[in-house]
């Protein structure tokens, strides 16, 4: 529960309404709460319990997407002293609408961010990494960069030497037809799925209503994050990622299917190690049933 005596304090130094009610909203992984203020204003409260997740950052990325038609949260307090509150926090706008996983059944809801994914790429960012302050400046490096890292972390907690070897084999064979320095640095969510969306409406006249949840962003090329938000759609709801590329359009990239591919490999490989990392993934036998399909995909092609 949040503390309502010390953060009727914070919203009295922001110079807003008298707060009436906080409600915890359901979902994520640190505690969240809508605010509802007496002129009718709405709030929210997002605290920061895992260190990998920085309200400065999040508020930064958020301020990139101000001059773009994507509803998002703006960012009006961040605070990481633990002086006001007795963890890190950021006060956001409020955005309404329903969370997207309660419309998986409807296909207007991936072909939407499809949409969404292509004017979040319309954002061309300086460099390559950490939006605030890029590492590379070519995507290659910086590609190079994350899967000598990916591989790696893979090794280190445990998958099959073999197959460390197999999937990076496949990576070094289409490296260099994949991953084009003609390719931009424009913004990625890197966590699109419809957890993160807010919707309205339903059926045909469902619409995304809302982005949420800046942590992940990041500066890549377009076609990587593509493939990062389809593969968790996927995971999401089967069979989506043809809507979410019916809504996205044309890719800009001379080979889509092959570059979609060798980037959804890199996200798993990423995407294993992590959740072995932090506990979700017991054991390494578990990167049979996430990985073997890619060395038979690769196989046939």
């Amino acid at each position: 529960m949040v503390d309502i005596e010390r953060l009727s304090h914070v919203l009295t130094d922001l110079g807003v309404a008298p707060l009436v009610k906080a409600e915890e909203l359901d979902g994520g992984s640190a505690a969240a709460f809508r605010l509802d203020l007496a002129d009718g204003t709405r709030l929210i409260l997002k605290t920061y319990d895992r260190a990998e997740k920085v309200p400065h950052r999040e508020a930064y990325a958020s301020s990139l997407l101000a001059g773009v038609d994507v509803p998002h949260p703006r960012y009006l307090l961040v605070d990481e002293s633990m002086a006001r509150l007795p963890h890190r926090f950021a006060l956001t706008t409020y955005v309404p609408g329903a969370a997207g996983t309660g419309f998986l059944g409807e296909r207007e809801l991936f072909t939407g961010i499809g949409r969404l994914a292509r004017r979040l790429h319309s954002v061309v960012l300086p460099g390559f990494g950490a939006l605030s302050a890029p590492e590379y400046q070519t995507n290659s490096a910086y590609v190079r960069g994350l899967a000598d890292h990916a591989f790696g972390r893979f090794a280190e907690y445990g998958a099959d030497p073999a197959l460390v070897t197999a999937l990076r084999d496949i990576l070094e064979c289409d490296f260099a037809g994949v991953v084009l320095d003609t390719d931009r640095p424009v913004f990625a969510h890197d966590d699109l799925h419809p957890g993160n969306v807010l919707v309205s409406g339903a059926g045909e006249g469902l619409s995304i209503a809302g982005l949420v949840d800046f942590g992940n962003a990041r500066a890549s090329s377009a076609v990587m994050d593509l493939a990062k938000t389809i593969f968790i759609c996927e995971h999401e709801m089967p069979g989506s990622g043809a809507a979410v590329l019916a809504g996205y359009g044309p890719i800009d990239h001379p080979e889509p299917a092959k570059a979609l591919a060798f980037y959804t490999m890199l996200h798993r490989v990423i995407m294993w190690w992590w959740l072995r990392h932090i506990g979700v993934l017991a054991t390494a036998d578990a990167e049979v049933d996430v990985m073997t399909a890619l060395l038979a995909r690769a196989a046939k092609g």
